[in-house]
């Protein structure tokens, strides 16, 4: 099976049908600005990573915090004390999957095993 990319503009569910192994790399993902964005792997043995509210994380994402105005609560926006981890590369068994809430904007390579 050749690599797949998967885009989009809304949340996402990726299931590994492949019947081997398949490394993700995340290249791009946005998160709403509202909500409780997340990230769950299921039988990875991740489990779910909340992700901070307009977050823009990838692979190759350069960023940049500037704390502008985002109304009377910074703290809530993805300010300078937020601190979170996000996977950008992984693998997932065949059966895993991948799913996401709050996600408005996604690029994702999926690449099977055998290549």
């Amino acid at each position: 099976m050749a690599a797949q990319v998967l885009t989009g503009t809304t949340s996402f569910t990726y299931t590994n049908n492949t019947g081997e192994n398949v490394r993700l790399i995340v290249y791009y993902l946005e998160t709403s600005s509202s909500g409780n964005p997340s990230v769950t792997f299921n039988g990875s043995g991740m489990g779910s990573v909340s992700i901070p509210k307009s977050s823009r994380i990838g692979k190759y994402v350069a960023a940049h915090n500037d704390q502008g105005s985002y109304g009377n609560n910074h703290a809530n926006e993805g300010g300078y004390n937020t601190r979170f981890a996000f996977p950008c590369e992984f693998v997932m068994a065949n059966g895993d999957s991948f799913s996401s809430s709050g996600v408005v904007k996604y690029n994702v390579l999926v690449i099977p095993e055998g290549g």
